[in-house]
């Protein structure tokens, strides 16, 4: 097993892949220096990210603006508990954004 793939085993419980892809999205520029609790306060953000999102993504979230702001809505709800910089706020919510692009496929079945 390679390190990447490894690499969500260093946090206590592990990170699974959608969570270590939501850790990578919070986690830019150092946020791990800037945020209280560091490593372990993005672990938690990732986490509550997952299951925030897949209990509330719809299956036409792709296609229409509204749906995505509500979640750009709820990313940033989720942020907010976890005292997230405000500076940095846009570009994670853009990053997760893209994150849940590339795990969509996943979760769409389970989408209601």
């Amino acid at each position: 097993m390679s390190a990447e793939a490894r690499r969500g085993e260093q946090f206590d419980p592990p990170l699974s892949h959608a969570e270590l892809a939501f850790y990578d999205a919070v986690a830019h520029r150092d946020m791990a220096e800037l945020m209280e609790g560091g490593q372990d306060t993005l672990a938690k953000i990732a986490r509550a990210l997952v299951k925030d999102i897949q209990k509330n993504l719809s299956v036409d979230w792709l296609s229409r603006e509204p749906v995505r702001a509500k979640l750009r809505t709820r990313i940033r709800r989720v942020l907010a508990m976890f005292d997230y910089p405000p500076e940095e706020e846009r570009e994670a919510v853009d990053l997760v954004l893209k994150q849940m692009e590339i795990v969509a496929a996943l979760w769409a079945p389970a989408a209601k």
